[in-house]
């Protein structure tokens, strides 16, 4: 990731500051920012954005002080990170599976020597197959146990009781 992380446009300038602004009135709030999201994923030209992050130690470098200084300028406390979804499904490489989990460890690093901005998440993908075949061993998910009469089969696919 070469280019730094700004605001789409002016009206998320305006909306960061004026929600960043709450925490004047309620000091615990924590307020995130999130990066990505399904359509920065989609063909065009941030497809592999995060894929070629995840894969470089110096992007990473790069993209955590950009992040932080805009993290300090909107003042949020942490970052989401929306990539949907890491492997060659979505326009990433297979060793992506490998890279992500190490990405999200050198910004937690980057981000807890900070000071305080230090907050991370991460959106994982809600297929059980694609959970259990990546993710279980590197990321611990919480869960609830939604129901609809399209979704009974949650409790059943359940790891954890």
């Amino acid at each position: 990731m070469t280019s730094p992380v700004v605001p789409d446009s002016q009206w998320y300038d305006d909306t960061y500051k004026r929600l960043a602004n709450l925490k004047l009135k309620d000091p615990s709030l924590k307020v995130f920012v999130t990066v990505g999201g399904w359509d920065f994923n989609n063909l065009g030209p941030t497809a592999t954005t995060f894929s070629d992050l995840a894969a470089s130690i110096p992007a990473q470098r790069s993209f955590a002080k950009s992040l932080l200084s805009f993290m300090a300028t909107y003042n949020f406390d942490g970052v989401d990170i929306d990539w949907e979804y890491p492997g060659p499904n979505r326009y990433g490489r297979k060793a992506d599976y490998v890279n992500f989990p190490i990405f999200i460890e050198n910004l937690k690093v980057a981000l807890r020597a900070s000071g305080g901005r230090d907050g991370v998440s991460v959106a994982l993908p809600a297929s059980y197959r694609e959970f259990e075949d990546i993710w279980m061993n590197h990321f611990q998910l919480l869960t609830s146990p939604f129901q609809s009469t399209s979704s009974i089969s949650t409790l059943r696919n359940s790891r954890h009781p």
